[in-house]
Formats: structure tokens, sequence, C-alpha cells
């Protein structure tokens, strides 16, 4: 299993990224993804304390240096969710694997409200790597599938927002369905992961995508 969406202690995740791997392999993941909160700045957010955010250089280095883990692979993402500066991209965007878009932004006055697809699709056409859209609704996807297709940008099945919803199992058949009949649109398993005993609970949606046959659809993999 995979679980490609856990945030650590540079935002408001509660382990370090070495912790977090120490789990991932006690739960037998093949891999996972940090991906901490951050603006389209760089600029990390959410954090639980009053300190400044570590740069995001810190954050890669970090990642990129923990101890070799041969059962588990280890990607460097985030999770944008702030689009209200208009800044140029850090330049350490280019060396992320992947990227998600917010699509349940903060309802507060210190963000602007912004369309996740339309963000989605301007990372795109700079970066090469896959750009993703952060634990859709259904209503999310099926309004926006030609869109998602025609750009190329994959959708995360978040464990969270649809297993927690009454209709789980209406919701992953048309899911599936929509996936059936759009066969370029890549998909992301993710946790969203704050605390340690979330990281790797994956398990009925990565059942959903083997008994569907989406395994060759996964990104990264």
């Amino acid at each position: 299993m995979i679980d490609f969406h856990i945030h650590s202690y540079f935002s408001d995740g509660d382990q370090t990224p070495e912790e977090i791997l120490r789990i991932a392999e006690r739960r037998k993941l093949s891999a996972i993804a940090i991906t901490d909160h951050c603006d389209i700045s760089g600029r990390f957010m959410y954090l639980p304390s009053v300190s400044e955010p570590r740069p995001l250089r810190e954050y890669i280095d970090e990642i990129r240096n923990l101890p070799p883990n041969e059962p588990v692979k280890v990607f460097t993402g985030l999770e944008i969710c702030d689009f209200s500066k208009s800044a140029e991209y850090p330049p350490e965007f280019a060396e992320l694997d992947f990227l998600l878009i917010e699509t349940f932004p903060a309802q507060t006055p210190l963000y602007k409200t912004f369309n996740p697809v339309a963000e989605a699709i301007k990372l795109k056409k700079k970066f090469s790597f896959p750009i993703g859209l952060a634990h859709p609704t259904l209503q999310d996807i099926e309004q926006n599938i030609e869109q998602l297709v025609q750009n190329n940008i994959f959708i995360e099945l978040n464990v969270d927002k649809l297993l927690a919803h009454s209709k789980v199992k209406e919701i992953l058949q048309r899911i599936a369905e929509l996936l059936h009949s759009n066969s370029k649109i890549q998909i992301s398993i993710g946790s969203d992961a704050h605390i340690i005993f979330v990281i790797g609970a994956v398990k009925p949606i990565w059942d959903f995508i083997v008994a569907n046959d989406f395994l060759d659809r996964l990104i990264l993999i």
C-alpha cells in the first residue's frame, strides 16, 4: 500500500519525516509522500505554535536525506493551500515529486478563496511533475472531469473525506464509473495523516484500486 498525503512537523503534523518513515516501515507501506501545507510562495502554513515557518530548502533536504530504507520509497510533495501572494514560484518547487492543490481552503479572512482546478492547470503549465487535487469530493470530480482529463490533473482518493460519508459505497461506485470511462486520469491515495495513528490508514481505498484494476493509474509508481 501507499500513502501520498502525510503532514509532518513542518506544518501541522506531529511527527518528523524520519519518524513518519519508521512508522511506514512498521505498517508495511511500499511508498509514502510527505505533503506539508504551504502557500504558493513556499511558506509553510498552519503551524501549531507562533514560531516562524522553516525554509522550504530545509524541508526538501530533510526528506531527501532520510536514512536509506529499502522497503519504503519516500517522495517529496506539498499541499498548496493559499494563492493570495502574487509571487514567483520558489525555485525549490522544481525539486518536488508532485504537488497537491487544496480543495477545502480555510474559511478565514486571512486567505482569499481560489479555484483549485484553475490553479492546478496554471501549475501544470509550469512543471512537468504530477499536479493533483487533494481530497476532492465526488461533486468536484464530476463537475471538472473534462478539465482534469484535458490538463492531465490527477485526483487523490482520500480516506478521511470519502469513507466518512454515509453513502460511501455509492460514491465509490460512481468514482469507479468516471475513472473507467476516462482512462487518462491518474490517481493518488492519501490518508491526510496529521497524527501517528492515521499514517497508512488507506486500506479501503487501496482495496478499491485493486478491485477496479487501477494500479497502473497511480502516480509515481
